[in-house]
Order: C-alpha cells, then structure tokens, then sequence
C-alpha cells in the first residue's frame, strides 16, 4: 500500500527541472510550467518558479521550462483549410479540404475510380480513394469517387429487363413488351407498338448495350451522328453511353428513330442484331 501511493504521489506530482542559481552557483531542483506558460522567472532556493501566459500567437504544449513561448509557426497552405487555431497550448493545425488528401507535403486530388469500380473507401484528408472492381449486382458508369450502386430491380417497379445490367451500366427496365416473350400479356390484348415511346426507348437501350465488338460499335456511332471517321478514343461504356445519348434526343425530337436504327445496322452490317430487333419488337 505505501509503495502505490508513493507511485500515485509521483504520478501527480509537478514535473521539475535543474536550474543552477546564478547569484551562489548552486544547483536547485525548479518546477515546470504547465502548458499555456513559460518561465518568467527561474526559481531560486527562497522562491518558486514564476510562470507566466503566452502571448497572443505563441504557445506552449506541454510542461517546460523555456524563457519564451513558441510562436506559432504553422501556416496553412495551398489546399488546405485550417482545423485547428493557434492557442496557448496548440500551434495552428491544417489539412488538406475536402477532396483532396496530403501526399509528400501536397494536398493531391483524391482518385477517381474508373467505369465498372467503385469506391471502397472513400478517401479521406490523409488518404487517397480505394477502389475495387464493382461486384455482381453492382455498377458505376463513370468515374467517380461515389462507391458502386445497385443494379434496379425491375418486378418491384411492375416492369421486365430490356437489359441486364453489369458492372458498367445499371438493369434497364420497360413497360414495352411485345413479341412472344410477353408472357403476362392476355389474350385477345393489343400488343404495344415500337411507335409508342417506352418501347422506341427499349429499343434504342437494346440495341445499344448488344454485344458489339469496338471497332462495329464506333461505326455505328458515326453512321448516326454523321460525324468523321477519325475520332478520340472512347471506351466501349463511353461509345455506348454516347450512342444511347444521341438516339434519346433524336426520339424526343420525334425523329424516326426506329428506322434510322435498322438503317445504320444494316449499312454496319450488324444484320444478326437487325434481326433480333425486327423479332423482339415486332418490325
């Protein structure tokens, strides 16, 4: 028992430094300065240590025995946003702002994660975005710092699949459903027409997300826009975002879309594709 409260004395006693006394040249035992002050005044065999407050723009953050406070010497930088203010006890405190994180002394721009991966976690002031791979049911269509989202499921909304998602583009659904594969669609009920707009919409979504090798996909796209032949670069994801972009407005302009889709096929030779839309909806 004497020895814990010798240790529990030691523990909460003021922690000291030696000072040697310059009018006798003695060494004596002094007391620190808590944090917030320094030592106006050492302390002699007659008198206690005399500590005084820093001044405005200058600290001290833990128990010492300097003549003078620090001064505040921090300051924040390009991209970065001050978190914590200059105080007696605590210099000036930054990070880098939102969206950014610190890299070798640099605020850099946290990373996008590219088409078909998402966030894993976000990145933070001192660390930059984990990506990961969208997994099955999951998608992201653009590069982003946003995680994965779920694919739409089609039932809840009293719809079908026009296309199965994947890791790139969510499920698309529609209310069209003509052809053999309306399975809910009564007898003796007219089926819908590709005139109407939900399924020119189908179509066009249908279409689109087919599996078309890259250098079809991009002729396509010209045929349609009439644009050069020389153009940047796009992924797959990218052409066919743009395609289905493209198409979209064309149909909201109330342009015969239907047929210019069927044309553009035929001259990229994608008969296979003609056909399977010219069954699915009817044509």
């Amino acid at each position: 028992p004497l020895l814990l409260l010798l240790a529990e004395l030691a523990c909460d006693a003021q922690p000291t430094y030696q000072w040697k006394d310059a009018a006798t040249g003695e060494r004596i035992t002094c007391q620190q300065c808590p944090p917030g002050t320094f030592v106006a005044q050492h302390c002699s065999r007659d008198r206690a240590t005399r500590c005084q407050p820093c001044p405005d723009l200058h600290y001290t953050q833990y128990w010492n025995y300097l003549e003078k406070c620090r001064y505040c010497n921090v300051i924040c930088g390009e991209k970065q946003v001050e978190v914590r203010q200059c105080n007696a006890t605590h210099n000036r405190a930054c990070q880098c702002q939102q969206g950014y994180y610190s890299n070798m002394e640099l605020c850099i721009r946290h990373s996008e994660c590219p088409p078909g991966a998402g966030a894993l976690k976000p990145g933070t002031p001192f660390e930059d975005t984990q990506c990961h791979d969208c997994p099955h049911g999951f998608f992201s269509s653009n590069s982003s710092t946003n995680p994965c989202q779920p694919h739409q499921d089609c039932e809840q909304q009293g719809k079908v699949t026009n296309v199965q998602g994947n890791k790139y583009h969510d499920t698309l659904c529609t209310s069209c459903r003509p052809g053999r594969d309306n399975s809910t669609q009564g007898a003796g009920e007219p089926r819908a027409q590709p005139a109407d707009d939900d399924c020119d919409q189908a179509m066009i979504d249908f279409v689109v997300y087919q599996n078309i090798p890259v250098k079809k996909l991009k002729r396509l796209q010209q045929i349609l826009e009439r644009s050069p032949k020389k153009q940047a670069a796009w992924t797959r994801a990218a052409i066919q975002e743009k395609i289905r972009a493209f198409l979209t407005h064309k149909k909201e302009e109330d342009s015969e879309v239907t047929k210019e889709l069927l044309d553009a096929l035929r001259v990229v030779k994608l008969h296979s594709i003609e056909e399977k839309v010219r069954e699915r909806f009817l044509l």
